[in-house]
């Protein structure tokens, strides 16, 4: 565990100085040993296997894209809004993307304290020119990066009614990733991930994590209910 310093408080409402400081860190010392960088807070999940098959996806894309640099992840939408990157579900920046970004960063947003780094960085990312991806499932167009956590993804409840309405009518209108013609949405319950979801958000205790875990992977024991559900093929489930 590191201890960064950043400008102002050690709180939630100054997430966009604490941001800054992060990716500055990761610049400084890292910026030369990985191709892509992922930012999330502790109650962020990642199925790495998945991530991994998404930046490979990304490594297939247009040499000018990558020359670039690219920021991406869970596009969203708030009012009159320019669309930005969740920050809930975590982003992914290349290393070109990022020496651009660390390069901006004496001016980008300095005094601003506030909890809505992702917005923050996203246009800070426009300012240097990076691109700014969607990592929706290229086939079927769903979300691959959530910014809930699957119980309430699967039964669209528990967040507030505004907030996901919102989503939900931005999701709907954006075109799907590989038929530009066609509209896909943000689909509720069984059907509202991608068979290749990248991170869920906002899971909150480390139980929590255990039995995500154990339930992707089936590693539940067998003689338990989940482990008994995990273990089933039909469609009765």
């Amino acid at each position: 565990m590191v201890g960064i310093l950043h400008r102002g408080e050690e709180a939630y409402k100054n997430m966009v100085q604490k941001t800054r400081s992060i990716w500055s860190y990761i610049a400084t010392h890292y910026l030369d040993q990985f191709d892509y960088f992922h930012i999330g807070g502790d109650d962020m999940h990642v199925i790495v296997e998945n991530m991994r098959s998404l930046l490979l996806e990304h490594e297939s894309e247009p040499i000018d894209a990558r020359e670039e640099g690219r920021i991406f992840g869970q596009l969203a939408s708030k009012g009159s809004q320019a669309l930005f990157l969740r920050g809930g579900a975590g982003y992914t920046i290349d290393r070109i993307g990022l020496k651009k970004l660390h390069e901006y960063m004496p001016k980008c947003s300095t005094k601003v304290h506030k909890p809505a780094e992702d917005n923050i960085i996203t246009m800070c990312s426009r300012k240097v020119g990076l691109v700014l991806g969607d990592n929706r499932d290229s086939c079927t167009g769903q979300q691959r990066s959530h910014s809930m956590h699957p119980g309430v993804l699967s039964v669209a409840r528990g967040i507030s009614t505004s907030e996901f309405d919102e989503q939900l009518k931005f999701w709907g209108l954006l075109p799907h990733p590989a038929e530009k013609t066609v509209k896909v949405g943000m689909k509720i319950g069984f059907e509202a991930a991608s068979n290749h979801s990248v991170t869920f958000h906002r899971l909150r205790y480390h139980s929590w994590f255990v039995r995500h875990h154990a339930l992707i992977y089936r590693a539940c024991p067998a003689n338990t209910i989940l482990g008994k559900l995990a273990n089933r093929t039909d469609d009765s489930i």
